[in-house]
């Protein structure tokens, strides 16, 4: 066999067996890639379909009224109990009082029913009587005592809100004052400007005075003709009427100063009544105060002799049946003074609610409400978006669920700040689907029926400490990744 024959049976082996090894290699090739994106690919779970979301906290009024001033605007941060609008509450006030007086009339009621208690007690005729009637007296002080003490807290409330409105006419006050100061400054700079005309018009009009018996002289010269000199008389009339145009404007600015001046004393002096008249209510408080100190020991006094005429009583079993009527009057008295008290702290409630206070920490949205615009108790007037508590609500579909549960760790990347990845975690799955949550559910037993992929709402929070210059807003849209092995 020579070395040529040696070389085609070579060359006759390759061709014969090249296709299928190339073939085998492509196969493997195929195979190596696929378990690689397989590998990569498996034990996570990714969705673009989720947004950041957060909790909304409305801002409502719960009582009618005007809106006397609003303290914040959208965009800007509120703490937890920052004020944020102030209703008009003179018209709760007064019906404050109100109920503060039918209270001073059910204690009064009370005081006469007190009374005939003592009365009825003096007239019993029974030995037996005596010790119950000790008892009865000391109950008698100590319901006194209590009454006392209830009219001492309600001059309590009472004086703090006069304080408060004394609070509030120095403010209406003072703002009535700089506006008046503000207006004595406008009329001022007016009386400036008119004077600058009045020297203009003034040095125009003696201008053409003298023009006009210029053109005159002209005129009899022969230098210029009638109807040039009566143009010229034109111009000095109209500058001549310009002057006394600009003296009345003058004179008009003027009295506009003195009549600004006099609105701002009188502002000034409503300003000082008010200071006078919280200085009062400051006092009339501090009374109320100690009058209820001494009301508080008197009515310790009376319980301690109540104890007392209790103990004597002891062994005693029977009253008579007109004592017990007087006690029940006294009760239903009682109750009045009770009923009466709950009117007085609904109102107070009422009063209260004038103030409207952020709920949680976060930033103002929505804001809808004006000073002077009249509100209903439940109408929106703004709302409170709490910034530091957000989550991430990622809608996966149906087929990507199998494997995830909640403490899986989660990437999430939000479009706002992009090439940023924070960590998370699986909170938990929604019970149900989005479409079944929708306002319209779909009603697949009738019609024809089209299957669609669902997908269930999955709440993922963050599972790290966000940098202070980053900030999430429900509603932003971002990508996250479940690995779920």
């Amino acid at each position: 066999m020579n070395d040529q024959s040696v070389f085609l049976r070579i060359i006759t082996f390759i061709k014969r067996h090249a296709r299928p090894a190339l073939i085998g290699g492509v196969i493997i090739l195929i195979g190596i890639g696929a378990a690689i994106y397989w590998l990569m690919g498996s034990g996570k779970e990714s969705t673009d379909d989720a947004q950041i979301n957060g909790h909304i906290v409305m801002v409502t009024a719960r009582v009618a009224g005007h809106i006397h001033r609003v303290y914040v605007d959208n965009t800007e941060r509120v703490e937890a109990g920052q004020l944020l609008v102030q209703i008009d509450r003179r018209d709760l006030l007064q019906a404050l009082r109100k109920s503060q007086g039918d209270l001073a009339t059910q204690i009064a009621t009370a005081s006469a029913a007190s009374n005939e208690v003592e009365i009825t007690m003096q007239t019993a005729p029974s030995s037996l009587m005596q010790a119950t009637a000790a008892t009865q007296i000391a109950l008698l002080g100590e319901a006194t005592a209590q009454t006392q003490l209830a009219s001492a807290q309600a001059q309590i409330v009472a004086a703090e809100a006069a304080v408060k409105a004394a609070h509030d006419d120095i403010q209406s006050a003072q703002t009535d004052y700089e506006a008046a100061v503000a207006q004595v400054e406008a009329a001022q700079a007016q009386v400036a400007i008119a004077q600058a005309d009045v020297v203009a018009a003034k040095s125009n009009a003696q201008t053409q005075s003298r023009e006009a018996d210029r053109y005159k002289y002209m005129l009899q010269q022969g230098a210029v003709s009638r109807q040039q000199y009566e143009n010229m008389v034109n111009i000095n009339t109209s500058a001549q009427s310009s002057l006394r145009s600009s003296q009345s404007q003058l004179q008009a600015s003027r009295v506009a100063v003195e009549q600004a001046i006099s609105h701002r004393e009188g502002a000034q002096a409503m300003l000082a009544r008010a200071n006078s008249k919280l200085v009062s209510s400051m006092a009339g408080l501090t009374q109320a105060r100690a009058g209820a100190q001494a009301a508080e020991v008197g009515s310790e006094q009376a319980r301690s002799k109540t104890s007392q005429a209790q103990a004597a009583q002891a062994g005693t079993q029977t009253v008579e049946p007109q004592i017990r009527a007087s006690e029940n009057q006294l009760k239903a008295a009682a109750a009045k003074i009770a009923q009466s008290r709950a009117s007085v702290d609904t109102a107070e409630l009422n009063l209260s609610y004038t103030s409207v206070y952020a709920a949680k920490k976060g930033e103002i949205v929505s804001r809808n409400v004006n000073q002077g615009q009249y509100v209903q108790p439940g109408q929106a007037l703004m709302a409170i978006v709490p910034l530091h508590d957000v989550w991430v609500t990622a809608n996966f579909k149906e087929t990507q669920i199998e494997h995830m549960k909640p403490g899986q760790r989660a990437d999430i990347k939000v479009d706002t700040y992009s090439g940023k990845t924070f960590r998370g975690k699986v909170k938990g799955i929604e019970a149900a689907s989005g479409e079944r949550l929708s306002l319209l559910p779909p009603q697949n037993a009738t019609g024809n029926f089209v299957k669609v992929v669902q997908r269930i709402p999955v709440r993922i929070v963050f599972d790290q400490t966000i940098p202070e210059k980053i900030v999430f807003r429900p509603g932003q849209n971002v990508v996250v990744t479940v690995y779920t092995r």
